[in-house]
């Protein structure tokens, strides 16, 4: 059993996935999640033979540089039927409010 990068439990059940950020689409990259028989691959960029690939072999995906390509990333969860908070799209201004919580001298 090959190492994977982090896997999202549901349960008893857990499913395999994968993170690669190489900057560039690299066709070799969704090698990894065959390989590894992952069930969730994330990926910086993805091509759109990729991302036919990985649909074929019934592989979810998230291509984070794809604008508002993190809120796929609750579809996924939805498919694995893992409970979750839906992701608000103004994420910036949820993270810089976040920030000034935690760094605010109290």
């Amino acid at each position: 059993m090959r190492e994977v990068d982090f896997y999202l439990i549901n349960g008893e059940q857990y499913h395999r996935c994968e993170v690669k950020l190489m900057g560039k689409g690299n066709p070799e990259s969704a090698d990894a999640v065959i390989a590894r028989d992952s069930a969730l691959f994330v990926a910086d960029k993805l091509s759109g033979l990729n991302k036919e690939q990985l649909d074929i072999l019934k592989v979810e995906w998230v291509e984070l540089r794809n604008t508002e390509g993190y809120l796929r990333f609750s579809k996924v969860l939805d498919h694995f039927k893992i409970p979750h908070q839906k992701i608000v799209k103004d994420l910036d201004g949820k993270i810089e409010t976040a920030l000034d919580e935690i760094f605010s001298e109290k």
